[in-house]
């Protein structure tokens, strides 16, 4: 009848129906003959016993179809695999062992899996990773594969690390929400990073024999706190409800972020003066210059993406995303090809701030930030990159051994004052000593900001025409200092939080408990006192879904 209606026929019908069936019934025989002879790798005609030994188990896992742990690991190796294959039909060379390309694929899947098992023992996978590359460039055997990565495509690929870290810190500060922070809480967030960041600077000057431009450079890279090492352990302690009473953890999130952010702009400003050519006074006002430079890039960029791509755009989250990269990306390397080194990293996450700033106000309640969760799953594969990559950087046969007691020295220096002061400014908040000894242990970790930027001033120093060798040793020393700040204190604070949270932190539900700047009372409600139940920080929404995208993957 369907077919009369749309001017066929009875008979043309039959004849349909009569080749559909017959293909249906090839189909069936073909299905049937492969079925019985993939009999003996299928699971449901093969199931368990009730008792199973190891060996049933495992030659159970390979059943097809795959399931669990057994199959993400085989097609993770196919992916790598291809991925060879096609690298090799495109660079031939480069493709092949002791090739640039090469030897990045198998940093990556070494640092995947290196990741993956140091997690484990329940310290963050970042370690692996960097020690992973620190083995790539220094055992004997293997350290063909550090060797064999080119410097410019390495320094390429931290720049773009770089880029997902500030495109994520912007996308998570919320303006209206800062504005209501509390009094304490700008004090925990600038307060204990400055003063590292000034001691770091002093004392690496004397110690270390750095210029004052390198060493207050440096102390700005060792002030800055790891989110990467925090923001996992602190949302940890939210979910079990350990300290969210009195919005601990929630207030570390929020001065955790803010202290990258001074971290960076003092670390922009000060590499924009290392490396500006020409005279002293130049010097000195280029490194303000560009930073005003990337923060009015940013503002116009921002607001551009208030507007594109259009409404009616079909998917609009890929082209906002991409509109977004793209710009942080041109901010980052964009600067540094025209001379103003300090304008990128402050263009690309004043981008993403103003940018998140109307984005954030058009979404409706509990509507999930789609644009943060595709930068959470670039984190997760670019984040391979960078901690390899800093870690493969590192030749331990040139580190000279004061360099590192000196490096270590200055690290405990910075960490000591900070501790101290961390400890102070949280006097007259109504925690007790248990919860400030906490926060203290918050402040320890070091890795993504370190990782990040590190290296950039031994890559801009090897780019220079001529090559400053003078420089290149500082770069060289920087560096070093880094990674060994990272391998120290991100075991360390991520140990702390993990074992000392449930200690020292009540557990309990969520409750308005005001929180005061000063020894003045609850009753002082002027600026000094704020609710910290109330600080939904900057950066805690964009946690949130990290964590959630995470967790997805």
């Amino acid at each position: 009848d369907s077919l009369r209606l749309r001017g066929g026929s009875t008979e043309n019908g039959t004849k349909v129906n009569i080749q559909y069936n017959e293909t249906n019934v090839e189909q069936s025989k073909c299905s049937s003959a492969m079925e019985k002879i993939c009999m003996p790798c299928l699971r449901r005609f093969h199931p368990l016993p009730e008792n199973p030994n190891i060996c049933q188990r495992l030659a159970h896992s390979f059943m097809l179809p795959l399931q669990g742990n057994i199959a993400q690991y085989i097609q993770f190796i196919i992916i790598c695999l291809q991925i060879w294959a096609v690298l090799i039909a495109l660079t031939r060379d480069q493709g092949l062992p002791g090739g640039n390309f090469f030897s990045l694929l198998v940093l990556f899947v070494c640092c995947v899996i290196a990741g993956y098992l140091i997690s484990f023992i329940r310290l963050p996978p970042l370690l692996g990773m960097l020690i992973m590359g620190v083995l790539l460039r220094n055992v004997p055997g293997v350290k063909i594969i550090g060797e064999g990565i080119d410097a410019k495509w390495s320094g390429a690929l931290r720049k773009l690390a770089l880029t997902v870290i500030l495109t994520r810190a912007g996308l998570g500060l919320d303006v209206i929400k800062l504005k209501k922070l509390s009094f304490a809480v700008i004090r925990l967030a600038f307060t204990p990073c400055l003063a590292e960041a000034v001691t770091g600077g002093i004392v690496s000057h004397f110690l270390l024999g750095f210029p004052w431009k390198w060493s207050a450079m440096f102390g700005c890279i060792l002030a800055a706190l790891s989110p990467a090492v925090t923001v996992p352990a602190l949302v940890n302690l939210i979910d079990r409800r350990y300290g969210v009473a009195k919005g601990i953890p929630t207030m570390g999130l929020a001065a955790g972020g803010l202290d990258n952010v001074l971290c960076v702009t003092g670390f922009a400003v000060f590499f924009g003066t290392i490396f500006s050519d020409g005279d002293i006074a130049v010097t000195i006002v280029l490194g303000p210059i560009g930073a005003i430079v990337g923060v009015i890039y940013g503002f116009v960029m921002g607001i551009f993406l208030w507007y594109f791509p259009a409404k009616d755009c079909g998917n609009p989250v890929f082209y906002r995303t991409l509109l977004l990269f793209g710009s942080g990306l041109v901010a980052v390397f964009g600067s540094s090809a025209v001379g103003l080194s300090s304008a990128g990293p402050l263009g690309c996450l004043t981008t993403a701030t103003v940018a998140a700033y109307k984005w954030r106000a058009r979404r409706k309640p509990n509507e999930p930030d789609e644009v943060a969760n595709v930068m959470a799953i670039a984190w997760l594969i670019v984040q391979h990159f960078l901690f390899g990559l800093i870690g493969a950087a590192v030749d331990i046969s040139k580190i000279q051994s004061h360099t590192a007691g000196y490096g270590i020295a200055t690290l405990a220096i910075g960490l000591c004052v900070r501790s101290i002061v961390s400890f102070t400014v949280t006097l007259g908040t109504g925690f007790n000593i248990k919860e400030r000894i906490f926060i203290v242990l918050t402040w320890l970790s070091k890795a993504t900001v370190q990782a990040a930027i590190g290296g950039m001033a031994l890559d801009r120093a090897r780019e220079s025409n001529p090559v400053d060798q003078t420089q290149v040793k500082y770069g060289e020393d920087v560096l070093t200092i880094s990674v060994l700040a990272i391998i120290i204190c991100a075991p360390v604070g991520a140990t702390c939080m993990a074992l000392l949270g449930p200690k020292f932190l009540v557990k309990g539900d969520v409750e308005e408990i005001e929180v005061c700047s000063d020894k003045q009372g609850p009753s002082s409600d002027k600026g000094d006192t704020a609710s910290i139940s109330t600080v939904s920080t900057a950066v805690s929404s964009g946690t949130a879904v990290s964590n959630n995208a995470q967790t997805k993957i």
